[in-house]
């Protein structure tokens, strides 16, 4: 990927996680669950199967949320301000990972 990766990562009492890093400072460690249902919002915005104009979770072992506007030209994630622009080839590759690592791919 580009900017972004995706990881394995154990949680001591959550068990089996995937961390998505997307800059430098800026991950989310997801649940599995949460990682397949991120990685089918991901997809669906950016194939134009679903018309949201935003996606949102919170997921369980961060401390952060995962919002992002769908924009023209991809997700402008609001975790950071500014915030931070995720072009749609990039989108395509979290998702991807995501999916695969999650067991989904």
């Amino acid at each position: 990927m580009s900017k972004s990766s995706v990881i394995r990562v154990t949680h001591r009492a959550l068990g089996a996680m995937l961390r998505l890093t997307v800059a430098e400072g800026l991950s989310f460690d997801l649940t599995l669950e949460e990682a397949r249902t991120l990685a089918r919002a991901l997809a669906a915005v950016r194939n134009g199967n679903s018309n949201v104009d935003e996606i949102y979770m919170s997921p369980i072992a961060s401390d952060g949320d995962f919002s992002a506007k769908v924009t023209p030209d991809g997700l402008l994630l609001d975790a950071r301000k500014p915030p931070l622009r995720l072009a749609w080839p990039e989108v395509s590759e979290i998702a991807g990972a995501l999916a695969e690592l999650a067991g989904e791919g």
